[in-house]
């Protein structure tokens, strides 16, 4: 027998899903109804369900759970979706998404620097495997900050507990290399190049990070770490939520 919130559980999940993180999972946002760049979101759980052995249903019915969400909330100017797929378990979740204060991608906010690594085999995947993340996360937030950054095994700052990171610095954005495959950081790198500025792929140690850190992320679009300075305040309002004019 299981409880959960003191009610009986009885959904079968799979022992490996329940208690081991044996899954992958994307969080997009929706804008308007429509899913952000969801063809990329479904080819990386895709991609990172078959690197872990899960049998992927399909996009199809993946887009069929998008759909029904989106019916449930007709009137929500703004949507986070999460999709999760485990050995034999499809799960799709839904609650409107309110943006964060529009004064933080003006000022910036603070990222902290942690203890925590991501795991040497499995740092590229969106995994269930969330435990260092979390773990970050409230470190960073025990010490006034938004956000945590966590190490390779090499000391390179690869990626945040819940977003990914990229480094500005004299007319180069960087995107740091060895953590989470980031939709949203691709699409700022994208963006990046349309806007003149140049793009590279760097492993970089804390050491390194002269610069203005950012922050890239469906939950946040893209956050400067500390006040950003002109050069990237285009790039910034490119990717802020679209509820904030909704």
């Amino acid at each position: 027998m299981r409880l959960l919130n003191g009610e009986p559980f009885t959904a079968p999940l799979p022992e490996a899903f329940f208690y081991h993180g044996a899954s992958v999972f994307t969080t997009l946002r929706v804008e308007g109804g429509v899913p952000l760049w969801l063809e990329a979101h479904l080819s990386r759980l895709h991609r990172h369900a078959s690197a872990l052995g899960l049998t992927y249903p399909g996009d199809r019915a993946f887009l069929e759970d998008v759909e029904k969400l989106l019916a449930a909330f007709p009137q929500a100017p703004c949507l986070r979706v999460r999709l999760t797929l485990g050995p034999g378990v499809r799960l799709a979740e839904a609650r409107p998404y309110t943006p964060l204060p529009l004064s933080l991608y003006r000022e910036g906010v603070r990222a902290v620097l942690t203890p925590y690594r991501v795991h040497p085999d499995l740092a590229r995947y969106k995994t269930g495997n969330y435990l260092p993340y979390r773990l970050a996360q409230g470190w960073a937030e025990a010490r006034g900050g938004f956000e945590g950054l966590l190490l390779d095994a090499w000391g390179h700052v690869v990626d945040g507990s819940r977003t990914s990171p990229l480094l500005f610095r004299e007319g180069t954005l960087y995107v740091l290399e060895g953590g989470l495959e980031g939709i949203t950081r691709e699409e700022v790198a994208r963006k990046a190049k349309e806007l003149g500025l140049r793009v590279a792929r760097a492993y970089l140690r804390p050491g390194e990070l002269a610069g203005t850190l950012l922050l890239a992320g469906s939950g946040v679009g893209l956050l400067p770490a500390g006040k950003p300075e002109d050069a990237l305040l285009p790039l910034v309002e490119a990717f802020l939520p679209a509820c904030y004019t909704k």
